[in-house]
């Protein structure tokens, strides 16, 4: 009896020891805070940069850093091929107004001078007035062509600063909010890339052209005596190139990107070690398809961005509307994904070899 009750007590202990031995649960996934994303924009890259990692790590950012870059040579057709653009339109150097549009407006006003000069010469000699004014005139209206030739020459943007005056003072609402909306669109290329990049942004400007957004490493990089490392350049030109691509994609036409050209320059310039100009050029065609892709690999986040910006809100709120974004999107793809794997599952053999046929048209087309 003794013995059973030995063997009794064995057998039962363990599942005693089980009852009396906390279940180990699995804790919960921390859940973004507020403050969390309040120290994203709080101007301090240190607090930004830790508040992203720890959002990234609760779930709520995957967005952040999310890409890593691998630099390789990309030619101007390739560019033009993957992304469906015209070399064309992919012209950096690009202005608002061709030659054609100078040339017209220098003979306009070289007809207008001439007519002017004509009449004032006719005019001024039926009144009768003083030999030296009507000379001064006569030679003041020649002068206008010669003065228009010289800033032509030079700086041709100049002449069509008085068009561009007027056209903003004479525009309308809607024309207003076009020309505000490319610049919102042009604003999120470089967030929703710095994001994903893993650059923190310091901060959203609002000016009298529409919002700037201002990322910390670009403020850095251009400070006096400060050089660039070659692992930071690469994420630094996608940014600054994302605006022209964004531009081009949505418009056809990137304009008004010199601010972005020449800060790419200057990054360029800094770079350690210093790069030649071929490499110069494979970086710059490299970070366009980059920004590219990312543009249209995350596009609901980028409108979701464009969106925040249009309703004047701040660095955090457009990064958690781009989140958000970015979290819907892939539940539609995951759902998308499912329902096809199923509908393929049901398909008939007749059915599978159509679906077949159509997928090698398609990557034929390509």
């Amino acid at each position: 009896m003794a013995t059973l009750s030995l063997v009794f007590a064995t057998l039962v202990s363990p599942y005693a020891l089980l009852r009396l031995t906390p279940a180990r649960v699995r804790a919960p996934a921390p859940r973004a805070s507020a403050s969390s994303w309040a120290a994203v924009q709080s101007g301090d890259r240190a607090a930004a940069v830790a508040a992203l990692d720890g959002l990234r790590e609760a779930g709520a950012a995957p967005l952040w850093k999310s890409l890593k870059l691998a630099p390789r040579r990309v030619s101007l057709a390739e560019l033009s091929r993957s992304t469906k653009l015209d070399e064309k339109t992919l012209d950096p150097s690009r202005e608002q107004y061709t030659l054609e549009d100078i040339q017209s407006t220098f003979i306009k006003v070289i007809i207008g001078c001439t007519l002017g000069a004509t009449v004032w010469a006719v005019g001024s000699d039926a009144l009768g007035l003083d030999a030296g004014l009507r000379f001064t005139g006569t030679y003041l209206f020649a002068g206008i062509p010669i003065a228009i030739l010289a800033i032509g020459s030079t700086a041709p943007g100049i002449l069509f600063l008085p068009i561009e005056a007027f056209k903003a003072a004479t525009a309308s609402a809607e024309e207003k909010r076009s020309r505000g909306l490319r610049v919102i669109k042009h604003e999120a290329s470089h967030m929703l890339c710095a994001h994903v990049l893993g650059l923190p942004i310091q901060d959203v400007v609002v000016g009298s052209k529409g919002p700037r957004v201002v990322v910390h490493d670009e403020e850095a990089a251009t400070q006096p005596g400060v050089f660039v490392e070659s692992e930071q350049i690469n994420a630094l030109a996608v940014v600054a190139v994302s605006g022209l691509m964004a531009e081009a994609d949505a418009y056809g036409a990137a304009l008004g990107v010199q601010e972005d050209l020449k800060l790419l320059n200057q990054i360029l310039l800094r770079c350690k070690p210093p790069m030649k100009a071929n490499e110069q050029q494979d970086l710059t065609r490299y970070a366009a398809l980059t920004a590219w892709t990312i543009i249209k690999k995350h596009e609901r986040a980028y409108e979701a961005i464009v969106s925040a910006l249009e309703q004047g809100k701040g660095v955090a709120e457009c990064l958690q509307a781009a989140e958000a974004a970015e979290a819907a999107q892939s539940q539609s793809q995951k759902a998308d994904a499912a329902a096809r794997a199923e509908a393929i599952g049901k398909e008939t053999p007749m059915e599978r070899a159509a679906r077949e046929r159509e997928e090698m048209a398609a990557r034929g087309r390509r």
